[in-house]
């Protein structure tokens, strides 16, 4: 994929995202993320939303239906803030290593 090209993935994503979560913050990680992508990689996205009355199962499914037909494959994970600020504070954590490594996208 091109730049130009991943560049139109991830705005349409966000996009996408945007709407159907009301996210507060969405973070791109990953192999594409860090300049090193591999035939078979996949966009990989942290989403944080404020607060959400859906388990942690369900904001991901919902997530991955808004970016349906997206035409690359995924891996979205959905924390609220609070699930999210928690755990990256831990020294040796995925969400810590998102947080210090991976490409802050979208901002509310």
């Amino acid at each position: 994929m091109t730049e130009a090209e991943l560049n139109a993935k991830l705005a349409e994503a966000v996009a996408r995202l945007r709407d159907a979560l009301s996210p507060v913050v969405i973070y791109f990680f990953g192999s594409y993320a860090y300049g090193s992508p591999v035939p078979g990689s996949d966009l990989d996205l942290l989403v944080i939303v404020e607060d959400s009355s859906l388990d942690p199962y369900s904001r991901d499914a919902k997530a991955y239906e808004a970016l349906s037909g997206l035409g690359v494959s995924k891996d979205v994970l959905v924390y609220t803030r609070d699930e999210f600020e928690r755990r990256s504070v831990l020294p040796v954590s995925f969400e810590r290593t998102v947080k210090q490594k991976g490409r802050l996208i979208y901002a509310a």
